[in-house]
């Protein structure tokens, strides 16, 4: 095998090794092997392979992998698991307990302990002692779920 062979071969490694692993460090190696590849093409010297090799994926760090970063993964990301809980409506499975103010609920197939939060400030009517009692809600009503804390779901009602 021919030297370009060996720094194609690389170049391909560490691309596909860049698949697996994220940060864009791999991808500015496979860069480097690249200027390497380049560089057999033009003389047979491996410290000259080399040289340019090193210089290829340390510009690339520099540069290229910052641009990317910048491009590629900046902005909102999409919530997954428990942060994307808030703003979704849970289904009352248990009504809430008067003593310990939780009751259970339902998303997804999953049962969690909720309660209503505390510091949440609603409209009533006239002559209605407060909107958030808990014995305004039963089996089967849905909430929606204000945030996270622990394995609890604070929420409040829908209107």
């Amino acid at each position: 095998m021919e030297q370009w062979h060996w720094w194609t071969l690389a170049f391909l490694m560490l691309l596909i090794g860049e698949a697996f692993v994220p940060g864009l460090v791999l991808g500015s190696l496979a860069i480097g092997a690249f200027a390497g590849g380049l560089a057999s093409m033009f003389t047979d010297w491996w410290e000259y392979q080399c040289v340019a090799a090193s210089a290829g994926a340390v510009l690339s760090l520099l540069f290229l992998r910052p641009l990317a970063m910048r491009v590629w993964f900046s902005g909102a990301s999409v919530a997954t698991g428990v942060d994307a809980l808030p703003g979704r409506t849970v289904r009352m499975t248990l009504a809430i307990n008067p003593q310990s103010g939780r009751g259970r609920g339902r998303i997804d197939g999953d049962d969690w302990l909720i309660e209503f939060n505390p510091n949440w400030k609603g409209t009533r009517s006239e002559g209605e002692a407060s909107i958030n009692d808990p014995s305004d809600y039963a089996v089967g009503d849905q909430l929606r779920v204000v945030a996270v804390e622990s394995n609890v779901l604070i929420v409040e009602p829908l209107n």
